[in-house]
């Protein structure tokens, strides 16, 4: 559906020779999987320079013929979502300055949006002053609700064009609430819990990467870590000592040192499918998302 709409068509719009003076774009396509693959050496700096030839893709084991590529930084939609709740109180101002610098980080084409669990940021937007100032408006959050936060994220990211992406600061503790849904003059109807499987249904199925950054000394919980492997981002657990705002500049750079593979599935069964991605030579390290569903049409 959504992530082979999101595609693009990995037709390459750009001409060799404006490279440098915008991203590629891509035409629409269903039939296309987008993957983004991070590559990394031994020492975690950034592996630049690879080809196409380099990577190989398995769907469910069989090898697909990698039919698009760029080593171009694609630009990006990204929900950031902070935990505001009561145990993170005292570390409110810090977490502020580190979001801030995430933003500084952004290119002038990147469309972001940021919030808490609760709190619902302003529309995707390039421009930095009105982030910034969301940020500063935000209010505590009055529990924990971090897989419906995440919901709320895949949801507003659904419509964009751009590579989609959540950063969530928190412990991945979820203390979801029933909520209430009004109808009108229909009586208030209770909404069941947003679930991790939920979440990893609309991962899978709508390709959206996510980033979860752990509070210092905080081990993530409740399938957080999981959620960010199978979509091709990464968890990041954080000691006492560690950097939040290195951390999540880091992530940045990350998002724009990513190379993009294509490949047509063989068949369209609407089923979920395992994805491997291979890299030569082998003392590189690959990151990229490990499912999608085979849906032709979106």
């Amino acid at each position: 559906m959504r992530l082979l709409v999101l595609a693009a068509g990995l037709a390459l719009l750009v001409s060799m020779g404006s490279r440098a003076q915008q991203s590629p774009q891509f035409r629409s396509s269903t039939d296309l999987v987008p993957v983004f693959a991070t590559v990394v050496n031994k020492d975690g700096s950034f592996a630049r320079g690879l080809t196409k030839d380099d990577f190989t893709i398995l769907d469910n084991g069989k090898q697909q013929d990698i039919v698009s590529f760029s080593d171009e930084a694609q630009t990006i939609s990204v929900s950031v979502i902070l935990d505001t709740s009561g145990s993170m109180a005292t570390a409110r101002s810090r977490v502020s300055a580190a979001a801030t610098v995430f933003l500084d980080d952004l290119r002038p084409d990147d469309r972001a949006t940021i919030g808490s669990l609760v709190f619902q940021g302003p529309a995707l937007t390039t421009d930095k002053a009105r982030l910034r100032t969301a940020l500063g408006m935000m209010p505590p959050d009055p529990g924990s609700p971090i897989f419906a936060a995440l919901d709320r994220a895949i949801t507003t990211l659904a419509p964009e064009t751009n590579r989609r992406v959540i950063v969530i600061y928190t412990d991945g503790d979820n203390k979801d609430v029933m909520t209430v849904r009004f109808g009108g003059s229909r009586p208030a109807q209770m909404m069941p819990p947003v679930t991790e499987e939920r979440i990893l249904a609309r991962v899978e199925t709508e390709g959206v990467m996510v980033y979860a950054i752990g509070f210092e000394g905080v081990s993530l919980k409740g399938g957080m870590k999981t959620i960010a492997k199978r979509s091709g981002g990464r968890a990041t657990e954080l000691k006492g000592s560690d950097d939040l705002s290195a951390t999540l500049k880091a992530v940045a750079d990350e998002l724009h040192h990513q190379y993009l593979l294509g490949f047509t599935p063989t068949i369209f069964d609407g089923r979920s499918h395992t994805i491997e991605v291979r890299v030569r030579p082998s003392n590189l390290t690959v990151r990229a998302r490990q499912t999608y569903v085979a849906r032709s049409g979106g």
